[in-house]
């Protein structure tokens, strides 16, 4: 059975230098995200999160791909499950991007660390609290080399 279809309306869209995802460093950029006028109320007392959690839509990203190598961590991995990674490949291509608010001026948020192209429609924010860090965790390994690739080479 398929779910109902869901329907976002953007809150705001992102400024930035970067316009093609294959030189978006891992790290983000610094970037403004421009709220639209009607949301400006939502962002009273913004200014007192040093950080928060932008919910962006990965607008250019493809969204049938299931299974991915992690290219820009390391090449000759194995493929993940689009949901066991970060990638922008995914049947949603919902973004979830911890960045620093630096400062704000009206409707615009200056941030560093996003990691999303210009124009990129921007879903949510949200701050980021101290519960929101997760000490003793679990991650795969996307630095281990691609088996296959090792064995094929042994041949």
């Amino acid at each position: 059975m398929k779910a109902d279809s869901v329907t976002f309306n953007p809150i705001g869209i992102v400024k930035s230098k970067i316009t093609d995802t294959k030189i978006m460093p891992l790290s983000g950029v610094e970037a403004k995200i421009e709220v639209f006028p009607e949301f400006l109320e939502a962002l009273e007392r913004i200014d007192e999160s040093s950080h928060l959690w932008i919910l962006s839509w990965l607008h250019k990203a493809p969204r049938n791909l299931m299974k991915v190598v992690p290219k820009k961590v390391n090449p000759l991995s194995d493929e993940f499950g689009v949901f066991a990674i970060r990638c922008p490949a995914r049947p949603n291509p919902i973004a979830l991007s911890l960045v620093k608010l630096e400062r704000v001026e009206g409707n615009i948020l200056y941030v560093t660390g996003l990691d999303v192209i210009n124009e990129t429609p921007v879903l949510d924010i949200k701050p980021y609290f101290k519960n929101d860090i997760v000490l003793s965790h679990r991650e795969p390994d996307l630095n281990r080399k691609n088996t296959m690739s090792q064995e094929s080479e042994g041949e």
